[in-house]
């Protein structure tokens, strides 16, 4: 079941067309968990995944085969990946910003660097990683749990290992760049950037 932030996030994409227009630049599932964090609603990358995979379950082969053929680029990405969702897109979309079939051919796989290299949702650059802190932060003020867990955090590591059991891939370079715009240095980095 998920949790009462994702229900009120994936309905206010339904409701609220203004909040629907800012997912049509959204790519992937880290940018609409992201998304979702910076906009209030606490969701985190394992549940948002167990919602979207819940979610397929219950939809037809030919709604599956349209949402795995969404192209990412393309402005409906975000909406197909949801059936209630999907029901926000209009009738002449159905077929458009979808990539072509997949083919099977008989030539050989390509190496396993770039397959993990695709799969791999860690953001890359460093604006990725900077709203990924932002969304992480947010996601923090909102949940006392997880601020008294940030406070009681010995070192940096913790703070980013706990960033990672949320879904957030941030770094030590990350707080760094953050640190010193938010920070006198008289404090380690964490202290105060998640208090209201």
């Amino acid at each position: 079941m998920a949790g009462p932030g994702l229900e009120r996030f994936v309905q206010a994409i339904v409701d609220d067309h203004g909040l629907a227009t800012g997912i049509k630049t959204l790519g992937t599932h880290y940018d609409i968990v992201a998304f979702a964090n910076l906009r209030g609603y606490p969701v985190n990358l394992s549940e948002w995944g167990r919602y979207v995979a819940m979610d397929t379950l219950q939809a037809s082969d030919q709604e599956i085969t349209l949402m795995q053929q969404a192209d990412p680029a393309h402005w409906s990405w975000a909406f197909r990946q949801l059936s209630r969702w999907r029901s926000l897109l209009m009738d002449g979309a159905g077929q458009e910003g979808l990539l072509g079939p997949a083919e099977l051919s008989a030539s050989s796989p390509p190496p396993i660097v770039e397959a993990t290299s695709t799969l791999n949702p860690v953001p890359a650059t460093d604006e990725q990683k900077d709203a990924a802190l932002q969304a992480f932060i947010a996601l923090v003020r909102s949940r006392p749990d997880l601020k008294d867990q940030v406070k009681a955090a010995r070192n940096q590591d913790d703070v980013i290992s706990l960033a990672a059991q949320q879904g957030f891939s941030i770094d030590s370079l990350t707080l760094l760049r953050s640190w010193s715009q938010v920070s006198d240095f008289s404090k380690p980095t964490w202290f105060g950037w998640f208090d209201d």
